[in-house]
């Protein structure tokens, strides 16, 4: 499941499923395919003064040096990005990745780099089944990889790690991949110790509702082991599961479920169709079902999501977020200038959460790197870089108290927002939020500890 922000695991595994056996999933590249908001690259010129807005200077002139350390010269130092971009089944999957690799590369590399070493960008594409390949491709010329991922990386974990290829990841999907050496993730992800605060806030609005809890997704073991641990935060919060779904990972007709839930009195609803829902909710109108609320995970915040169901009647329909929305962009400084380097570096390309997941990556590396100065090793950038607290890349993601190595039980951000979609449009739902810092809702009270069905 992809772990870059824990609740997308369940429809990121689904695509991936789909796409290795050939069923072209509808969602986005964004994410290993989930749907994102896009948003035109702000009209402001970033400024090349490797300053990042809400974290400081993060790149500038200086020596360099000599090295003896696998891709890092006395000028440069060479970066491996990991994408899928060039799969067949959905071509241009998480090309963002290295997109905005080489925007970011350029706004840096203006200011004079990592210490006087230029950023240079070498994109490792294993179009869904290669993932060892370019693993192994990368430990022969990179120094770390920065801000990419893997649908399928299950393979390329103990390459990376018998290489020495350390990593500041945009996102992991197995659970080895999780918790590998070698790694920090900007989201502090942990396998069995995950956000749920949303479930707490509908809860708290829709009290008698959630005793009506529908929930499910496709059956297969790797996604139900996800949803189970769902299962376990919500009903740690008092929800009670009345209908639990195991559609097929592909489903041509929606209406059977949709009888089956309304049978059974479901009033708090998250959807068992992980990606492409607008089917799912046509199915809903057609037998005129609204249940009290709809709980959606964040890969369905997109444009995709908005353009199915902008002709329906939702009936209030919640999607939970640890990334800074597009509508809030105005109020994050970090997202602002992420636009503006977009602009700027990679005119006409649209912005969306796989450029933030990055974002916060090539941020985190940088400022780590430069710490390091001329005696740059990966120990040395890893070590920066888990050290950091209240980590948000300037307002970008849910601030993590503190980063932590991949393999030393990281703890994830215990903040999360609230959107709403009606009308095809999305907005803050602040009054469910109730945020005590910024536009998010901050406290321990909102993480869980969960077990696997394997435990």
């Amino acid at each position: 499941m992809m772990r870059g922000h824990r609740y997308w695991n369940r429809a990121v595994v689904g695509t991936a499923l789909l796409l290795s056996i050939g069923v072209l999933a509808s969602c986005s590249s964004g994410s290993s395919g989930s749907s994102s908001t896009t948003t035109t690259a702000a009209k402001t010129a970033a400024t090349a003064n490797g300053v990042w807005a809400g974290v400081g200077k993060i790149c500038s002139s200086g020596p360099g040096g000599s090295s003896t350390v696998r891709g890092v010269s006395s000028k440069a130092i060479d970066l491996a990005v990991f994408t899928d971009a060039s799969n067949t089944a959905q071509p241009g999957l998480n090309e963002e990745f290295p997109q905005f690799a080489t925007a970011f590369a350029k706004w840096c590399n203006a200011s004079g780099g990592i210490d006087g070493r230029q950023i240079v960008v070498h994109t490792h594409d294993a179009a869904l089944f290669n993932a060892g390949q370019v693993t192994t491709q990368a430990c022969q010329e990179d120094f770390m990889s920065v801000g990419g991922g893997l649908v399928l990386d299950t393979a390329a974990v103990p390459i990376r790690v018998g290489c020495g290829l350390g990593q500041i990841t945009s996102y992991t999907v197995s659970d080895a991949s999780v918790s590998s050496a070698l790694q920090v993730n900007p989201g502090g992800i942990n396998n069995n110790l995950i956000q749920g605060g949303w479930y707490g806030a509908l809860a708290k609005k829709y009290p008698a509702a959630i005793k009506k809890f529908g929930t499910g997704g496709a059956n297969n073991a790797s996604i139900q082991e996800q949803i189970m641990k769902d299962v376990q935060v919500a009903t740690a919060q008092g929800y009670k599961v009345v209908d639990y779904q195991e559609p097929p990972l592909s489903v041509n007709d929606w209406a059977p479920y949709i009888e089956q839930a309304q049978s059974k009195g479901v009033e708090a609803l998250n959807p068992s169709a992980a990606s492409n829902v607008g089917p799912y909710f046509e199915a809903m109108q057609t037998a005129g079902y609204k249940p009290t609320f709809v709980y959606m995970f964040q890969n369905l915040y997109g444009s995709a999501t908005a353009q199915a169901t902008a002709s329906i009647d939702l009936p209030p329909t919640y999607l939970g977020m640890n990334l800074w929305p597009f509508e809030l962009a105005s109020q994050s400084p970090g997202l602002t200038q992420l636009e503006s380097v977009m602009h700027t570096y990679a005119p006409g390309t649209t912005v969306d959460q796989n450029d933030e997941l990055a974002a916060a990556s090539w941020v985190l590396f940088a400022k780590s790197a430069s710490a390091c100065g001329a005696n740059l090793t990966v120990s040395c950038v890893l070590s920066h870089a888990a050290a950091e607290k209240n980590w948000s890349a300037g307002d970008i993601q849910a601030p993590v108290a503190q980063l932590a190595m991949s393999d030393q039980n990281p703890t994830p951000s215990d903040c999360f927002t609230m959107m709403q979609l009606q009308g095809g449009k999305y907005s803050w739902a602040k009054s469910v939020t109730e945020p005590n810092n910024l536009i998010w809702n901050c406290s321990s009270k909102n993480l869980f500890h969960v077990t696997s069905s394997s435990s």
